[in-house]
């Protein structure tokens, strides 16, 4: 046996070469064992591999400049042992981000290679992680639903290129006319270009603020910030969408049609979306205090029939996780023996639109691309696009060098959760870690790095122990630095109009979201509610002129899980007044790439409750 690699010519052809460089010595189509011959003397024997990319919409070379590349081959033992020497480092990492319980799955060849639990899923009753144990896995919820998606591309029942308009009952009219003409990929692979607009319908206490049927309707009001199908934006709300269009088509909820579809023929037994609790193994969500402590975040409330199901809704174990990489990689592995065809065995469909690079990603993640639930990069390369590691280091780690595998990947997280996959598709590789915690860092996302870095035995392997302390500290001090940017930017003795002026409620344009403003009956000061909810409520204090803030500290903020990701400017309410000193809106930055929002204020004179409850436009004062 011999180092080799097994690369695919633009018309899917196999062929197995070694050495470095593009010599080709044999071509085969179905056998398990090849016997090629011998090459200078040596006797070449060897396990099929397969390492299917796409690029460019053509089956091309495994690096895709034409040549092939050796890989290493090595034992399972050497990478097992590799593997279990990671130990310390992971205590070390779920001790410093505030991770009380994790748990770990490498796939090695197509074989379950390795497992590590680590910590609590229960802290309060000490009851341990395992392998069955069950977490939210957040947005890694996105690739099942691209999947859901691709199995009715192949019902016939949608094209890839079909505009949404031409689905969606009675249409969908955005502010943007172009957007009209969106379609399936557009919204799978994070190209429309929309405002996030997260802060709209997720809530204190993991309590959701919009429903599903105001899904479209929101949508159509959202603001463009990015140049349509010409750069990526991360959104929630495209899958929010598809989840609509799968319910259309198919008849069914999201959550019903993945586990028929996906999940139960993948025998994916203790993963889905339509059980509000998962038993006694479900793990509790916690949220990490300053002083790394663990505070207990009320449940997670998206699931199968609640806002965003179909963008980050599933729950799902290590085991499970570990079928489901299976099947994708076994999935890319027959779909380039067969020139592009899906194998029919497999739930998985049409894997090479999946994993395409369809949106190329910005700086420093240039050397990447988003395909449809999936983040797709050749090494070695910064990884972590879809995480918030990013904003909490200087500068992200190069990973892997000596190594120009591709590399399929995303994050995920939930206000009390965070994880990670990595898919290695020339070794049948894959990682995936599921953690419990909203941490001082993306803790799952440092894990399955430093489980990537040894599975590829990268010689001079990154410091993830020291990564996740300055990501921790960074993430710590954020909040304060926040306060001194906000004081030092503060205009000095001004007052604010009578405070009974701003007392309201504040509805968007679609008057779907609303603020309310009150006073304090304990200390007379503001307040505000989101959707005039008791559950939303929060202190304002005056800031200068008739612009209020809201800042906490980054405890109090994810005591009642809230992600402390967001910029100073989200914490600013700015009252507007008219000629005649009425305050007739309010400016709010929710957004980070958008400008704020004006949300205009209601007039009292009509039933502003009733208004907001059928979604018609209340009276605004002018």
């Amino acid at each position: 046996m011999t180092d080799y690699a097994v690369c695919y010519s633009p018309r899917g052809r196999p062929a197995i070469a070694v050495d470095k460089g593009s010599i080709i010595l044999h071509t085969f189509a179905a056998e398990d064992i090849v016997e090629v011959g011998t090459f200078e003397g040596i006797e070449i024997k060897a396990r099929r591999q397969k390492a299917v990319m796409q690029k460019s919409q053509l089956w091309s070379w495994m690096v895709g400049d034409g040549k092939c590349r050796r890989l290493r081959s090595e034992s399972s033992s050497v990478v097992l042992k590799r593997l279990q020497a990671l130990e310390p480092a992971i205590t070390k990492i779920c001790q410093i981000s505030g991770t009380p319980g994790l748990s770990l799955g490498v796939l090695y060849n197509d074989e379950s290679l390795y497992k590590h639990n680590y910590g609590y899923r229960d802290v309060e009753a000490k009851l341990q992680t395992a392998s069955d144990t069950v977490y939210h896995i957040g947005s890694m919820t996105k690739a099942f639903t691209a999947a859901a998606i691709s199995i009715l591309v192949e019902n016939k029942q949608i094209r890839w290129d079909e505009p949404i308009n031409h689905i969606v009952p009675g249409g969908i009219s955005f502010r943007n006319s172009e957007l009209n003409n969106m379609t399936i990929v557009d919204i799978l692979s994070h190209r429309m270009g929309l405002e996030r607009s997260n802060q709209t319908w997720h809530g204190n206490d993991n309590i959701p603020l919009l429903t599903k049927e105001q899904i479209i309707p929101h949508m159509e009001y959202l603001k463009v910030v990015r140049p349509f199908r010409d750069a990526f934006q991360y959104s929630n709300w495209g899958y929010a969408l598809a989840g609509e269009l799968i319910q259309h088509l198919a008849h069914a909820s999201w959550g019903n049609f993945v586990q028929k579809r996906l999940l139960d023929p993948l025998g994916m037994n203790r993963s889905g979306s339509v059980k509000e609790s998962q038993g006694n193994s479900f793990a509790k969500g916690y949220a990490a205090l300053d002083d790394r402590s663990f505070y207990p975040l009320a449940p997670v409330q998206v699931r199968d029939g609640v806002i965003m199901d179909s963008s980050q809704g599933l729950v799902s174990t290590i085991d499970d996780m570990l079928k489901w990489s299976q099947a994708l990689l076994t999935s890319i592995n027959n779909e380039g023996m067969s020139d592009g065809a899906s194998g029919a065995a497999s739930p998985v469909k049409n894997i090479a639109q999946l994993i395409a690079s369809h949106t190329p990603l910005a700086k420093p993640f240039d050397q990447s691309a988003y395909g449809m639930g999936w983040v797709r990069t050749q090494l070695p390369a910064p990884l972590g696009a879809t995480g918030c590691n990013p904003g909490f280091v200087e500068k992200m780690p190069v990973v892997g060098h000596g190594s120009d595998q591709i590399v399929l990947y995303h994050q995920g997280s939930l206000a009390g959760y965070t994880s990670s996959i990595f898919l290695l598709p020339s070794t049948k590789s894959a990682i995936v870690v599921l953690t419990n915690s909203i941490s001082l860092n993306d803790c799952a996302d440092w894990i399955g790095q430093l489980a990537l870095e040894a599975l590829l035995g990268t010689t001079h392997p990154n410091d993830y122990v020291q990564y996740t302390q300055e990501s921790s500290i960074n993430q710590i001090a954020k909040f304060p630095l926040m306060q001194k940017t906000l004081e030092e930017a503060k205009i000095k003795g001004t007052s604010p109009k009578p405070l009974e002026a701003c007392v309201g409620d504040y509805c968007n344009e679609v008057n779907d979201f609303k603020i309310r403003i009150l006073t304090r009956p304990s200390s007379g000061s503001l307040e505000l509610q989101f959707q005039g909810l008791d559950s939303q409520t929060w202190e304002l204090h005056h800031y200068h002129n008739d612009t209020f803030i809201w800042l906490m500290s980054r405890d109090e903020a994810v005591k009642r899980a809230r992600f402390p990701y967001s910029p100073e400017k989200l914490f600013k309410l700015e009252f507007i007044a008219s000629l005649e000193g009425k305050m007739t809106s309010v400016l709010w930055a929710h957004d980070a790439d958008a400008p704020p929002e004006q949300l205009g204020k209601v007039d009292h004179s009509v039933d502003s409750n009733e208004a907001f409850q059928k979604g018609v436009n209340p009276t605004i004062i002018a």
